[in-house]
């Protein structure tokens, strides 16, 4: 289980992923959604919503690591698959990624000043991986539902934005009838290249964006305390406290602390993991302070009045070619995002594939066709090709049905992010990290009764060096709890939205 050391990267950038993964569509419309439940309530939402999202950061890490001290026990031929009674069973993937040809695992690994390498985070495991390690049927069932159709909706979001952020820069007002289809082909060739790589292949785009991102940032937050400034403050008609606007927040706040699908691609290639939570919890805190200064600015100079998405409170005529590059943040913003989400989708893909394909095989008791090392890398590349094009044309297709049905881009929020993304952000995660402590803790225990029987009595478990820090089952059950109130609210806003129709 050895790390390819020619494609890792520091810490550092793997903040910079985490970043830019996060502030994605969900800021655009993030300071008139918090205006709108006033200042205490907005604020006081912003940050338990960042909590929460933290909080569920913890268990996939947790449960990454899990994951891979499974698969280094199970290479050793330690583990017994008989007799897993937890919430599921090792399944045939924890077989599908051990066909990485992961060194064998020494029995002094299995002592306590050990315990750090087996719980290295040296192998990619994949959230498909993860579900088919700890779930059964009906849980890797609902995890792929969920996780590809929020993958795809999200795909579809950022596709339309872009596409449309660029007819309105370059068309104006009144665009051509053909002019959002040409820049929609015009994104996906841009974006092809950089899905068919893996993250760290997009690291130069990453650190681009994120220095072309932040100043776009700052340069909304100064623009607007510049115009306090100058003609005062606009904040008379903002609540302190709306209780009405919950379901909108939780509708548009919730959105804006995602990257929990993309997170075993991104902390797998660092080169130092011993301060992943750490980093991770930097890149939220930037994270916090970048929406509140924003959530501040935007509520004093604007008011009730503020525009979504937020770049337009500040047109070109009044802005001048700030205003202008401000008008393309959506598409400096989303265009990063969008190679991110492709190459999580066709990663999930390309494990689901290996699963189906592989109990074809045993089903009509099919061998394995040996080919050579030529053939095999040839045929992955080709398998990669095929796998990204699935994760990008789909979308860019339902964008453009999306364009030319007039659907609105809330109206697509709100269906994508509403549910599938809900599910996986909280409810995905927390049972995650459940169900790996209980597989773990089963899997261990008849790894010692087979080794021996009389040991049991005084086993004290490995610690999960990557453990959360929010290590009681309580925690599960407020993630949980959580997220039913996200998807009540939810629900409730989306069918008001439609039968208001």
């Amino acid at each position: 289980m050895e790390e390819n050391h020619e494609s890792q990267y520091s810490p550092t950038v793997a903040c910079i992923y985490v970043f830019n993964l996060v502030v994605g569509t969900g800021i655009l419309a993030l300071p008139s959604v918090l205006i709108t439940g006033g200042w205490f309530l907005g604020g006081l939402f912003l940050l338990l919503v960042c909590f929460f999202s933290f909080v569920t950061v913890t268990f996939m890490l947790e449960a990454m690591a899990t994951a891979n001290a499974l698969i280094r026990l199970k290479k050793n031929k330690v583990i017994s698959n008989n007799g897993i009674d937890g919430c599921t069973r090792l399944s045939e993937a924890s077989d599908l990624l051990l066909e990485s040809g992961a060194p064998n695992l020494e029995s002094h690994l299995l002592q306590p000043e050990n315990e750090r390498q087996l719980f290295q985070i040296a192998k990619r495991t994949e959230l498909g991986e993860m579900a088919g390690l700890f779930f059964n049927q009906w849980g890797i069932i609902f995890f792929y539902t969920a996780l590809i159709l929020y993958l795809f909706g999200d795909s579809v979001i950022y596709s339309t934005v872009v596409a449309r952020s660029l007819v309105g820069f370059f068309s104006g007002p009144t665009p051509p009838p053909w002019a959002f289809d040409m820049y929609l082909v015009l994104f996906f060739v841009f974006s092809v290249p950089f899905c068919l790589f893996d993250f760290q292949k997009t690291k130069l785009l990453q650190i681009t964006t994120m220095a072309v991102r932040n100043i776009c940032l700052y340069t909304m937050i100064i623009l607007a305390f510049v115009s306090v400034a100058k003609s005062g403050r606009h904040d008379e008609q903002v609540p302190r406290f709306n209780i009405l606007a919950l379901p909108n927040l939780f509708g548009g706040v919730v959105y804006s602390f995602m990257c929990h699908h993309s997170l075993p691609s991104i902390v797998t290639p660092m080169r130092d993991k011993s301060q992943v939570l750490r980093i991770v919890g930097m890149a939220f805190v930037s994270i916090i302070i970048v929406y509140l200064f924003l959530f501040v600015s935007c509520g004093l100079a604007f008011g009730t009045g503020v525009l979504d998405p937020i770049t337009f409170n500040f047109p070109p005529e009044q802005y001048g070619i700030v205003g202008d590059v401000l008008f393309l943040f959506p598409v400096i913003t989303l265009s990063s995002n969008f190679p991110m989400l492709s190459i999580t989708l066709r990663n999930n893909l390309d494990v689901l594939f290996h699963l189906l394909s592989r109990k074809a095989r045993n089903g009509l008791h099919l061998e394995t066709v040996a080919r050579s090392p030529h053939q095999a890398a040839q045929a992955d590349w080709h398998r990669r090709i095929l796998l990204t094009l699935l994760a990008v044309v789909p979308p860019t297709f339902f964008s453009y049905i999306a364009e030319h049905s007039n659907m609105s881009v809330d109206e697509l929020v709100g269906i994508t992010g509403a549910f599938a993304g809900c599910a996986v952000m909280f409810i995905i995660p927390a049972f995650m990290v459940y169900c790996s402590r209980k597989v773990f803790v089963t899997v261990y225990l008849d790894m010692t009764l087979e080794e021996n029987k009389e040991a049991t009595s005084k086993l004290s478990l490995p610690k999960n060096v990557h453990a959360s820090p929010f290590s009681g089952h309580g925690w599960v059950i407020v993630i949980l709890m959580w997220a039913i109130l996200a998807i009540l609210f939810n629900g409730f806003e989306n069918w008001s939205k439609y039968s208001s129709r």
